[in-house]
């Protein structure tokens, strides 16, 4: 590749993420601090080294333990979704929610998008750039991803925080938000994964048309919803502990590994 062509990869690879971002940041009637979504863009990107960590480690219990459609499963479910979207978690939660102006739903949902397209634009340059994927052409993967994988992070992000900021700014079914904002994530994610695994990328697809469908017409209540307010403060209402979040990280771990147990007993 030229010089010149590595620029444009470069663009390809990123510029779908930032779209994203400054869409829904655009939706957002009472915008954040824009160093505060960068940041959480930027440390987005960077679960990258704990995943670097965790991955060859959980790929080994993975082999030693799993051989058929449970290995998939695992690998889908556990190795990819699960680590991913909890590292993701972890930005909108410990980084996020901690700040001032953090303080109505949306910014739950701008946050997790910002986390998630922030690591989305990192794996895209992965691949992209990788040695082994260099018979597609950089360009062809860049642009099948921009309509594929990265709205599935942004998506999957826009979930996340949506629940998130409903466990925080709302009493009513708080236990049960606080867990659907990770485990809706890690179904999704791992669904989709699981889907192309199985050469059923048309499932893929309606499945990320059926999210975009529903995220959109979320985002318009919320909207109209900070238009009938008019002020954006709202106090938080409840209070989240570290060890709901590991609870529910480890809930969700077991229900998958009970999951690919019993696709491997049966499917074998």
């Amino acid at each position: 590749m030229t010089i010149l062509e590595i620029y444009i990869a470069y663009l390809l690879a990123l510029v779908p993420a930032i779209v994203i971002l400054i869409y829904v940041y655009n939706k957002d009637l009472f915008p954040e601090n824009k160093r505060d979504v960068v940041i959480a863009f930027l440390l987005g990107a960077s679960i990258v080294l704990p995943l670097d960590f965790l991955i060859p480690i959980v790929e080994e219990a993975n082999d030693s333990f799993f051989i058929g459609i449970g290995n998939v499963f695992f690998m889908e479910f556990f190795r990819a979704a699960l680590l991913e979207e909890t590292l993701k978690f972890m930005v909108l939660f410990y980084f996020a929610s901690k700040l001032t102006n953090f303080n109505e739903p949306m910014d739950a949902i701008v946050f997790g998008v910002a986390a998630s397209v922030g690591y989305a634009a990192h794996e895209n340059l992965g691949y992209v750039f990788h040695p082994d994927f260099a018979e597609y052409g950089a360009f062809n993967i860049a642009f099948d991803r921009a309509f594929s994988a990265i709205p599935l992070h942004a998506l999957c992000g826009a979930t996340m925080g949506l629940f998130f900021g409903l466990a925080l700014f709302y009493e009513k079914q708080r236990n049960r938000n606080l867990f659907l904002s990770l485990f809706l994530p890690v179904v999704i994610h791992g669904s989709y994964n699981f889907f192309w695994s199985l050469n059923v990328g048309i499932a893929a697809y309606i499945l990320l048309i059926f999210l975009l469908i529903k995220s959109s017409a979320i985002m318009e209540t919320l909207q109209m919803d900070q238009s009938l307010r008019k002020v954006e403060d709202i106090e938080q209402v409840t209070t989240i502990k570290d060890i709901e979040i590991f609870t529910n990280v480890f809930y969700i771990g077991i229900l998958i590994i009970v999951a690919a147990i019993t696709l491997e007993v049966f499917f074998q």
